[in-house]
């Protein structure tokens, strides 16, 4: 179909809404409320453009183009109109950019630049609702919020958690929980998908930089980092790299010049998990009990079991992740190698998830003092001068790093399963049934298949957002024309995987770094030290 854009015709083979067939000619609209995997909500209103014979002006996220049709993107009404938009958004929004978490990508604050929009324009008839920072980890400020639903529609339709919903109408109408309750009082399982698609600072994870800063700058304190497969293919867009790209070698030099004493890979966190966890999947294999048997790397899921499967508990895997693994063995194994008290040791985890700042402050979890997510650490490190994308690659430190590749595809939906089944494939009793889900609503959906019997599975991975760790709540939000995290997610995936082929290991089990490991210290994947060590325990979090 041929369509005309600013006077100059394009063809397309495809339907697609105005805003996307835009995009792809390189021409900007303006969109607040839309993000491609979520759809069109269509309630910012900022999209608006002018179709010739059509009275009044349309929204361009969910109005398809037709053979013919001829569309005005930027002319003098157009942006007459996306600027009042603006200027009404920033009537009552909390005006405070340069103390905002997500001040160098919002997309209001960007598009008010662009179009001139001014704050005085029209005055706030209602106070600012106040901040609500809460257990979850994640700060709400609804004096941020722009009601564009994004938040609300991943909650309730990939999430199938639904704590976030809007609450009354009209003017008075604004995004919340059931009853004006906090996050804290609902059954949110922390997994950031709502901040990932705030466009605004409306959600946004509470970090602690002032406490880092303080350890970092004490000489009495030990400060280690360990950074989870997938940053390092994500880490780089907060500093102008194109999405999937490896920077695993620049990041390694811009913690070290943060001043973190040392710099580890979690990867081989996730070494120690896959043969924790995979003996143990054996285990059940044999006696038959406890069968299927569920991955419990992610938090996020482990917390949607608690709360809404509780009969599913004896099925998680009890095998720590590999952030608490890894914490575990720094706090003992490394701390008694290099002759440090551990009370010396500051650990801290670069991660890609809101949820795992969740997970540090359960019980069984004692050995991590500090989770940054990809996005605070872009921040963090901004903030202390450090262009990444210019530095030199640099290498991990020993003895904490050598991993394999499964190690390295826990970072992508499907890694887990596959890492594990690589591992033990040569000792299974028999043909094992395993299939790998992400996202919540699918895990659900999975559930009550298996609830029915339609469905019968020996080994189950479930990841809580789509597309596994590449596309958690912490990662880089998409900036481009149109936002598109799960496109970004699957660049990041596929990089993981094209460094997973280059690896000269690939199975857990081959890691020299792990046999060390088990030969000094644990003895064996059932021991009374691993299974203290690297093993937990789930509660039933239903009734709360």
């Amino acid at each position: 179909m041929k369509v005309t854009i600013n006077e100059q015709v394009y063809e397309f083979n495809q339907p697609q809404t105005i805003l996307s067939a835009c995009a792809k000619v390189g021409i900007q609209i303006p969109s607040l409320c839309y993000e491609k995997s979520i759809g069109a909500i269509a309630s910012c209103r900022v999209c608006v453009v002018k179709v010739v014979g059509r009275r009044g002006l349309v929204t361009a996220c969910n109005t398809p183009i037709a053979d013919g049709m001829q569309i005005i993107t930027h002319d003098e009404q157009v942006n007459a109109a996306r600027k009042t938009v603006l200027e009404l958004l920033l009537a009552d929004h909390r005006l405070a950019c340069t103390s905002c978490g997500r001040a160098e990508d919002c997309r209001l604050k960007r598009f008010a630049t662009q179009y001139g929009a001014d704050k005085n324009t029209y005055v706030a008839s209602r106070p600012l609702p106040p901040v609500e920072i809460n257990q979850k980890h994640i700060i709400r400020d609804n004096a941020k919020c722009i009601r564009c639903g994004r938040c609300v529609k991943v909650c309730h339709d990939t999430q199938a958690v639904g704590v976030l919903g809007t609450l009354g109408r009209g003017f008075d109408g604004q995004i919340g929980c059931a009853f004006g309750e906090s996050l804290d009082h609902t059954k949110c399982i922390s997994c950031g998908q709502c901040v990932a698609n705030c466009p605004t600072g409306a959600l946004i994870e509470n970090s602690d930089l002032p406490l880092l800063r303080v350890k970092l700058s004490d000489p009495n304190v030990h400060c280690i980092i360990a950074t989870a497969p997938s940053t390092r293919v994500a880490i780089g867009e907060g500093f102008g790299l194109p999405a999937g790209t490896n920077a695993q070698g620049k990041m390694v030099a811009a913690l070290r010049h943060a001043g973190f004493d040392k710099v580890f890979d979690l990867d081989f966190g996730a070494d120690l998990t896959v043969m924790q966890e995979g003996a143990e999947l054996l285990e059940r294999l044999h006696s038959g009990k406890n069968l299927p048997q569920f991955t419990s790397c992610c938090p996020g899921w482990v917390n949607y079991v608690e709360q809404c499967h509780p009969e599913l508990i004896p099925n998680l895997s009890t095998a720590k992740s590999p952030m608490g693994m890894f914490g575990a063995v720094a706090k003992s194994y490394y701390a008694k190698k290099m002759g440090i008290d551990p009370k010396q040791i500051f650990m801290v985890m670069l991660m890609p998830c809101i949820a795992k700042m969740d997970e540090i402050t359960r019980d069984q979890i004692q050995d991590v003092d500090m989770v940054l997510t990809t996005r605070v650490a872009i921040r963090f490190l901004k903030e202390q001068g450090i262009d990444l994308a210019a530095l030199p690659d640099e290498e991990y430190d020993n003895p904490l790093s050598l991993s394999s590749g499964a190690g390295l595809i826990f970072g992508t939906s499907g890694g887990v399963c596959e890492a594990a089944l690589r591992t033990i494939n040569d000792q299974l009793p028999r043909p094992v049934k395993s299939i790998v889900v992400s996202g919540i609503a699918n895990a659900e959906k999975l559930i009550q298949k298996i609830k029915v019997g339609e469905v019968d599975y020996d080994f189950i991975e479930v990841m809580a957002c789509p597309g596994g760790c590449v596309n958690g709540g912490g990662q880089p939000s998409d900036t481009g024309l149109i936002q598109d995290n799960r496109g970004n997610a699957q660049k990041r995936a596929a990089t993981i995987k094209r460094m997973d082929k280059y690896q000269s290991l690939h199975k857990s089990s081959d890691n020299p770094a792990i046999k060390q490991l088990y030969q000094e210290f644990l003895g064996s994947p059932d021991s009374a030290l691993a299974q203290k060590l690297l093993h937990t325990n789930f509660r039933d979090r239903s009734k709360k």
